[in-house]
């Protein structure tokens, strides 16, 4: 089953259990997928759709940052169970010791990488959408030294 269908089919269990919250979210996951789609002018593929979650993810994850700041903590925790229900739809990421441990990994096969620029970018095509990428860009850093 695609991401598109299943924020449909979620839609429409949050539509029987009238969980309004909910379903405005998954309405706003549709909207990014579907203007996705509009932007390429064909159907996407869930790697695509993936990616429009993920600038949702990063969205909410600024306007969490935003709104503490301005200290508007019931704002902060409605974006909070907002991208709880995004995260719902994206595969696990990897948490910052287990991306140490394949950052030095490998580094260990390629020693010729010393720039962290150059070791987040193959990092980031060795582990695809399980690592986020500035978690990655920070671990890099930090195993290079730089």
């Amino acid at each position: 089953m695609s991401i598109k269908e299943r924020i449909q089919d979620e839609m429409k269990s949050a539509m029987k259990n009238r969980n309004t919250e909910r379903l405005e979210c998954l309405r706003m996951l549709k909207a990014a997928v579907m203007l996705k789609e509009k932007e390429t002018g064909k159907a996407v593929s869930d790697d695509e759709a993936m990616g429009a979650l993920r600038s949702e993810v990063r969205k909410r994850q600024q306007s969490i940052e935003v709104f503490r700041e301005h200290g508007k903590e019931p704002e902060a925790a409605t974006a909070e169970r907002e991208l709880a229900i995004i995260e719902e739809f994206l595969p696990r990421q990897l948490g910052a010791e287990e991306l140490e441990r394949r950052v030095r990994a490998y580094l260990a096969e390629h020693p010729e990488i010393t720039h962290p620029g150059k070791l987040t970018g193959a990092m980031k095509q060795e582990l695809g959408e399980a690592a986020d990428g500035k978690l990655l860009n920070e671990v890099c850093r930090k195993v290079l030294g730089a």
